[in-house]
């Protein structure tokens, strides 16, 4: 039989490795923390905003007509306790779906809201990335930020104008 070894660093972050981690709010809502995916934001009780929000939006086809997001990994800090989270994260997938992006390229962070850990992740997925605001779309490749969205779009995520897919496309395309 072969022992497993790990360091002793590897154990605060398998701890809370696991995906759709679900937890209680200080508010008594349950709410995910640390990487979630679909899977989790579709199940209950996160799929009663997701799946209406994301069924309703009507991607703006012409404005992302030309965009292309090959090669960029995208990175998402959002909050299921968060209204705006709630409202665009749906809207992000569905435009992902259109532009035909790879999940495997997207990471979403789920971050607490409790006041003594405000916009944190258990395994601290956040730090480094000055996070501020949920939610946050961060657009990466080879590692590098091209370009952020942050919070609320100025007309709409998927349609024309500033802090939206498309501009952000264009600015790193």
């Amino acid at each position: 039989m072969k022992a497993l070894i790990l360091p002793f660093f590897a154990l605060p972050f398998m701890a809370f490795a696991q995906l759709n981690f679900q937890v209680i709010s200080h508010k008594g809502d349950p709410i995910l923390l640390g990487e979630a995916n679909r899977a989790g934001l579709v199940a209950a009780p996160f799929g009663d905003w997701f799946r209406p929000a994301y069924d309703a939006y009507q991607v703006d086809k012409a404005a992302l007509a030309n965009a292309d997001l090959a090669g960029v990994d995208l990175l998402v800090f959002m909050g299921t306790w968060c209204e705006d989270s709630q409202r665009e994260l749906p809207h992000f997938y569905k435009i992902l779906d259109h532009l035909g992006h790879p999940e495997g390229r997207l990471r979403v962070v789920a971050l607490d809201n409790h006041p003594d850990r405000r916009k944190t992740s258990p395994d601290g997925a956040e730090k480094g990335w000055n996070i501020e605001y949920v939610p946050t779309f961060i657009f990466l490749k080879n590692g590098k930020e091209l370009g952020r969205i942050v919070e609320t779009p100025a007309v709409s995520l998927g349609g024309h104008g500033q802090n939206s897919v498309e501009s952000t496309v264009k600015s790193i395309g």
